[in-house]
């Protein structure tokens, strides 16, 4: 076994996790895990500015430094600056929990002593502790990989679950936003949108869904981004099913109390599940026959989830026009929503 990293009171490790939501959500109980067990150190976290918000209001991580992937790739004086600011800040360890090249390298050059990042990239070059291990075979979860981590680190608690902590006027605000759109009780909460990362169930059986449960007496909103909720309208008048909706509404603090109030959420792979699995509330997650996309690897890590996957074994779709998707029905995606909503914890 690999002796313990020796962090003494006062040192600083940085946590690095700059691509998706979903991402640096599943390395949230890395992150918790980390802190718990040295509660004397700095832990910050670095990500993407567009997930970053999540990482607020917790008080397991000390500091964050968000940055714009793609700046960082074509703007040398904002590299410049992301550099110095970590060079400033005298970490004793980096962990790239996501090793991207060009955070690697900035690693790399602001000295810090331990950088510690998975092996067989051509990048490792910037690490001086490597973790063999390879995610290309989809055998655990990706928060299982984070976890594999620890390892370099000394034993005590390890965290399971990834935890957002929504703030009193971001709970305050998506009540009224919920209010405005005419939720009175118990609902459920539809979020047919994707990032692109995993083929999605179309917005058109989302649709059907939502009149379902309407008509079988629950009430349901969606949500997703301004240019998601135009295609909602769209589609909406045209199969002439008036439809709640809080697209447009919310940044991601306030999408995320709006989730922590929903008695079930139903979405795509796609950071929003995570994020309502990440403050409590129960989801029916829709994945596609991908082994690279399955819910081995990518599924809600909530006790009382569900999930629904093709028909179909394994996909053998072209990229891109996958159609095995479609074998998720309807009436199947209302059954497991109603059963998990009806049922008690």
């Amino acid at each position: 076994m690999t002796k313990p990293i020796d962090l003494n009171p006062g040192d600083r490790v940085l946590i690095s996790r700059t691509d998706r939501l979903g991402d640096l959500i599943l390395a949230l109980p890395f992150v918790e895990s980390l802190k718990s067990r040295y509660p004397e150190c700095a832990v910050d976290v670095l990500s993407s500015l567009y997930a970053s918000p999540i990482l607020e209001n917790n008080h397991r991580i000390d500091g964050i430094h968000r940055v714009l992937n793609q700046q960082l790739v074509v703007d040398k004086l904002y590299k410049k600056d992301l550099l110095q600011k970590i060079r400033e800040s005298h970490y004793k360890v980096v962990v790239a929990l996501y090793p991207e090249r060009h955070v690697s390298h900035l690693f790399y050059k602001a000295a810090i002593p331990i950088r510690i990042g998975t092996a067989g990239r051509f990048h490792s070059v910037f690490y001086n502790r490597h973790l063999f291990h390879s995610r290309k075979s989809n055998r655990k979860h990706e928060s299982a990989y984070n976890l594999d981590f620890l390892s370099f680190f000394r034993r005590g608690e390890t965290v399971t679950m990834p935890s957002v902590y929504p703030r009193e006027k971001e709970l305050n605000n998506a009540r009224r936003i919920l209010r405005e759109t005419g939720v009175k009780s118990r609902f459920i909460l539809l979020h047919p949108g994707s990032g692109g990362s995993a083929e999605r169930w179309p917005l058109e059986r989302f649709m059907k869904l939502y009149s379902v449960l309407e008509h079988a007496g629950y009430q349901v909103v969606m949500s997703g981004s301004e240019p998601e909720g135009e295609m909602i309208e769209a589609m909406a008048s045209e199969m002439a099913i008036p439809v709640r909706k809080i697209t447009g509404e919310t940044d991601l603090r306030t999408l995320a109390a709006a989730l922590s109030m929903a008695d079930v959420v139903v979405a795509n792979s796609t950071g929003p599940l995570h994020l309502a699995v990440a403050v409590g509330t129960k989801v029916v997650g829709l994945y596609p026959g991908k082994a690279v996309m399955s819910p081995q690897r990518w599924g809600p890590l909530g006790r009382n989830d569900r999930v629904l996957v093709p028909t179909k074994k394994e996909c053998d779709c072209p990229e891109g026009h996958c159609t095995c998707m479609l074998t998720i029905t309807v009436d199947r995606a209302a059954r497991e929503v109603t059963d998990l909503f009806n049922h008690a914890d």
